[in-house]
């Protein structure tokens, strides 16, 4: 068994922790391999350095050292070659990660098989003949510019109604927890299948984050009021593109998943007491 680890080294505690998830691994007998870039920060015996796509079609599962942004990352990779993450936090909230900086014995759990591979939901959005896909969330909003935007609202190809204010967030329900969460919606359990759509400041009294079924496919485009230049979209708030004005943008469930590493005495809902502080006690 190989484990890959692709650490952030711009995370504060990042590099001890790789050190400490490098020795565990030695230990229970896990090969440990790493991007080639990084001999020179880990010069330590054992490790194999490998460019990226040998060491990711060679190894078993992938250790990502950093925070969510850092997972969110990853998991181009992770989905690309099929296999499994497992987050360790060296960041500040660590929604998507199995364990904490100081819990990296729990690895030896996997030489043993003593663990459990959740299967996370993405979004896909189509926008001509270009595509991309999201852990969290799809974004469409009018860029740099501070200026209302109008978009029809379509679901399986019927009109829903016109949505007016600063843009609007297509979320999964990983990405309940993240920037929809911000925008005012409901936190959705992973375990739930649904595509929320949440307004950005709605120029409207009224205004609620809707769930679609998993199933539907949704379409936005932008409405000629006031609207005459390109938006932006962009997927994990990373890999963004312009859409031309009077673009249709597809939305929908993607066939590709992203799984995680789990140990099953930690849950969503205890990581919502720990990492949201909801006030809750722990007996």
């Amino acid at each position: 068994m190989q484990g890959y680890i692709l650490p952030n080294l711009g995370k504060v505690n990042a590099r001890a922790c790789t050190f400490a998830a490098a020795r565990v691994m030695e230990k229970c007998g896990i090969a440990v391999a790493m991007p080639d870039a990084m001999q020179r920060e880990f010069p330590i015996r054992g490790i194999s350095f490998l460019p990226k796509e040998q060491g990711l079609r060679t190894s078993d599962f992938i250790i990502s050292i950093g925070g969510d942004g850092t997972i969110l990352h990853t998991a181009q990779d992770a989905v690309k070659y099929d296999l499994p993450v497992l987050g360790i936090n060296a960041g500040r909230v660590g929604f998507l990660t199995a364990m904490e900086r100081e819990e990296t014995e729990l690895i030896a759990r996997i030489a043993s098989g003593d663990y459990l591979t959740e299967e996370r939901m993405l979004l896909e959005a189509s926008v001509g003949s270009k595509d991309c896909w999201a852990v969290n969330d799809i974004v469409l909003t009018r860029g740099e510019y501070a200026r209302i935007v109008d978009i029809d609202i379509l679901c399986e190809g019927k009109m829903l109604y016109t949505f007016r204010g600063d843009g609007v967030i297509l979320s999964t329900p990983t990405g309940s927890t993240a920037y929809a969460m911000s925008a005012g919606g409901p936190v959705v359990d992973p375990a739930i299948r649904a595509i929320g759509l949440s307004p950005i400041c709605p120029y409207t009294l009224f205004s609620r984050t809707i769930l679609f079924s998993p199933d539907c496919t949704l379409t936005l485009r932008a409405k000629n009021v006031n609207n005459d230049t390109d938006l932006i979209l962009s997927a994990d708030g990373d890999l963004s593109m312009k859409v031309p004005f009077g673009q249709e943008i597809l939305i929908r469930r993607s066939k590709k998943v992203l799984k995680l590493i789990r140990f099953s005495e930690k849950s969503f809902y205890d990581a919502l007491n720990q990492k949201l502080m909801w006030g809750g006690t722990q007996e």
